[in-house]
């Protein structure tokens, strides 16, 4: 896959995918990142939403919380309406790829979110979450 500098319109580099079209390179993934963080808390916390994540999160990371969700809903818990996002830092490792750390505030208590997001056909996939 190449990549070509920018140019005089100032656009963003556009790269090639596997069939040789032309594909500019992802944005910044922090909305996703953050968004896909609430919605998983709520989701592990017993709440609804993990069908709002399908496109976004890989069949495995929806196979855990769906798990999670179940011993969760057992357990009696509803979700978690007061969640919200402290702080939330992105380092791009590569074109492709990009990490997040994700600091979640629920109530009194805060939560560190790790993530691993890659391009996955022109959009951003979420392919590792981790839920402190």
């Amino acid at each position: 896959m190449s990549a070509e500098p920018l140019g005089a319109t100032g656009r963003s580099p556009v790269r090639r995918d596997v069939y040789g079209r032309a594909r500019a390179v992802l944005g910044d993934p922090s909305p996703l990142a953050c968004t896909v963080t609430l919605t998983a808390i709520q989701v592990a916390r017993g709440g609804d939403g993990i069908d709002t994540l399908l496109r976004w999160i890989t069949p495995e990371l929806r196979d855990a919380l769906a798990r999670q969700h179940s011993l969760s809903r057992r357990a009696g818990r509803r979700g978690a309406p007061d969640a919200r996002i402290v702080r939330a830092r992105v380092c791009r490792v590569s074109r492709d790829a990009a990490e997040v750390s994700v600091i979640a505030a629920v109530g009194e208590r805060t939560h560190p979110v790790a993530m691993r997001l890659e391009d996955w056909s022109g959009r951003w996939v979420v392919t590792v979450l981790d839920l402190g």
